[in-house]
């Protein structure tokens, strides 16, 4: 208690010392509030330096080459029914009680997705970019819910836009629309996925979602689609993780994640995961549990297994022109993608917070705190603050002298008036006392 007191009191005392000296107080006063804003935006800015803020730029680009997409091709239905049935098998494998009668002792799951899929010659009738039939490369796969599919990878850019300088494709089928369809049977076609040629195509849906562009194309008909295009060019953040290089595509990447986590829970694998080096299934109760599951897990996040998204993707965006009838003497569909303007969007993201611009805001902060114009407003309050001290001051001074004049006026009345009256008092006295004595001597 008795340190808390000298404490207390010597702030009084300062405080009073600055009250006395109104300069000093401003100063201090001024200078405190100075020095928390500063302290403020510098760590303010320091925290900006190690964690710049993220901007976004956009801008329209004219290319002089086009590039073109990758577009894969999966039939609608994707396996034979012939086939399927020679095997005692539903229309599609994901209907696995059918499994139960699959002779495993005289085929395998490899000779059977072999056979009951459809080949180059099945599929296409004619492909072709920019007038060529050498300037595409087909890519085969195949996945348990689309069956065998193709992808186009374009070899070649073009300088010009418009029909004649991008694809052409005519596709074959084996089923025709004017057949009568049972409830539930799907339309034959094609399903088109569009997407950027280093990511390639994957079945999964959680990998493909958002960066590829998806179309069905019907039997007998004519499509035409214009494409435009967007490049994204993203920073890595922590709320936004993406890879600047890889050396496998975040598609394929989920895609093997996707397997490997199938993989691992039943023991054996399919013809549509290759490259594992693990066995194919051989029995009716490890294929339709390896069904079951990959079903299942098909929405797995890839990121788990260290998938990220790349921070550089193209995504192409597709808009139908025209549909029309087309006939040909078998079941078949034309296709055209073109590209009707040079016109690329461009989205950057850059970080909005450099050094440079930390070293303007500390030079900043610090003339806020050293420059003139904190001067001038410390002189301008010291102004102030003198004139209402001195008024002060001149009032409380007036007011003591004022005090002071009237009680030694008072003084001087009351001295002088004792002095006037103490002479009466005395000689009374004497008088008084006078006849006193004398009876005392008389006696």
């Amino acid at each position: 208690m008795a340190s808390i007191a000298k404490v207390r009191n010597k702030l009084l005392d300062s405080l009073y010392v600055l009250c006395q000296e109104p300069k000093r107080l401003v100063r201090g006063i001024v200078l405190f509030v100075c020095s928390i804003v500063v302290v403020y935006q510098l760590t303010d800015c320091f925290r900006k330096l190690f964690s710049p803020p993220i901007s976004t730029h956009s801008r329209f680009d004219l290319n002089d080459t086009m590039l073109y997409p990758s577009i894969t091709f999966c039939r609608e239905p994707a396996y034979k029914a012939d086939v399927m049935a020679k095997y005692n098998l539903a229309m599609h494998p994901k209907y696995t009680s059918g499994f139960d009668n699959f002779p495993f002792n005289e085929t395998s799951l490899e000779e059977l997705f072999s056979e009951a899929t459809y080949n180059h010659s099945e599929f296409f009738l004619q492909h072709g970019l920019n007038g060529g039939t050498d300037t595409i490369e087909v890519e085969e796969s195949l996945h348990l819910d689309m069956g065998r599919c193709y992808t186009l990878n374009p070899l070649i850019t073009t300088k010009h836009s418009w029909k004649d300088a991008g694809y052409s494709i005519m596709l074959r089928h084996d089923s025709n629309m004017s057949i009568p369809m049972t409830v539930g049977e799907t339309l034959p076609g094609w399903h088109i996925f569009i997407h950027e040629q280093k990511e390639g195509f994957a079945e999964n849906r959680m990998q493909s979602s958002g960066r590829v562009e998806y179309l069905f194309l019907e039997v007998n008909e004519e499509m035409e689609i214009r494409l435009s295009t967007q490049h994204f060019f993203m920073l890595a953040s922590y709320e936004n993780e993406c890879v600047e290089f890889s050396p496998i595509s975040s598609t394929k990447c989920g895609e093997l994640c996707h397997w490997r986590t199938v993989v691992e829970s039943v023991g054996c694998s399919g013809p549509w995961m290759p490259g594992l080096d693990v066995a194919y299934c051989d029995n009716p109760t490890d294929t339709k549990q390896l069904i079951k599951i990959y079903r299942q897990l098909e929405d797995l996040d890839g990121t788990q297994c260290g998938c990220f998204q790349p921070c550089t993707t193209t995504i192409f965006t597709a808009s139908v022109m025209n549909r029309k009838e087309f006939r040909l003497n078998i079941p078949a569909a034309q296709l055209w993608v073109y590209y009707t303007s040079k016109m690329v969007a461009v989205v950057e993201e850059f970080h909005g917070y450099d050094f440079n611009q930390f070293v303007s805001d500390l030079g900043g902060s610090l003339g806020f705190l050293l420059g003139l114009s904190v001067l001038g407003l410390i002189g301008l309050l010291e102004k102030i603050v003198e004139m209402v001290f001195i008024r002060r001051l001149i009032a409380e001074r007036r007011k003591r002298q004022a005090a002071s004049e009237g009680k030694n006026s008072k003084g001087q009345i009351v001295s002088s008036t004792t002095e006037d009256t103490k002479p009466p008092i005395v000689a009374n006295a004497m008088a008084v006392s006078v006849p006193g004595m004398e009876a005392t001597l008389k006696q």
